[in-house]
């Protein structure tokens, strides 16, 4: 694995602010023509759990490598030209994989979040699975999410500590994280499986 050096990190750090804003300010707008996610959701147990047939346990990863698309643009035009910064995490796939549809997911017992949760599509590209942070001009230190990667969400809290966000629309078959918060560069991902083939009927002898 690679080592990240702290100019990655930060780039990282910066490019996941940029998409957690994005994805709530999306949040807020979208949330009034949808209603907010009301299931019944676990009393007793904690962490990031997402509703298939039952409720799974979604655990978190941290980040294998942060680079930039184009890397060396910016340095050649001063800054003008812009760096895509993109965050790979391990595997083509993630190890909850779950059916298409809308799925609730369950901020359980959580004691408290330091920013919105957002809704993000990773991209499978050779062994690993992409975010793509959007693009960052390294010399205006300007950053912007990419729209096509922000997932549009319904989030409900019907308690101190526990919040349900569900996507607004049906997710296709992908890959897929949770993002909880600004404070770390950890995600709960998932994969939503295509649907399985109709069996065929039994010949008629």
């Amino acid at each position: 694995m690679s080592r990240m050096t702290p100019v990655a990190i930060a780039l990282g750090i910066l490019s996941a602010l940029s998409v957690l804003a994005r994805a709530q300010n999306g949040a807020t707008q979208g949330a009034a023509s949808t209603t907010p996610p009301t299931v019944d959701y676990p009393r007793d147990r904690s962490g990031i759990l997402i509703r298939n047939s039952d409720w799974i346990s979604i655990p978190s990863e941290m980040p294998a490598k942060i680079h930039m698309k184009h890397g060396f643009a910016p340095a050649l035009t001063y800054g003008i030209a812009p760096a895509g910064a993109v965050t790979d995490y391990e595997g083509l796939h993630a190890r909850v994989q779950i059916e298409p549809g809308r799925p609730v997911i369950c901020i359980c017992h959580v004691i408290s979040l330091p920013g919105n949760p957002a809704l993000v599509r990773l991209h499978p590209k050779k062994n690993v699975r992409e975010l793509e942070g959007g693009k960052l001009h390294i010399g205006a230190k300007f950053a912007e999410a990419e729209k096509s990667d922000l997932i549009a969400i319904n989030v409900s809290q019907p308690e101190n500590t526990v919040w349900l966000v569900q996507p607004q629309q049906e997710l296709p078959a992908g890959e897929y994280a949770l993002m909880a918060g600004t404070q770390n560069m950890s995600i709960f991902p998932f994969t939503v499986a295509p649907p399985s083939p109709p069996s065929a009927a039994p010949e008629k002898r």
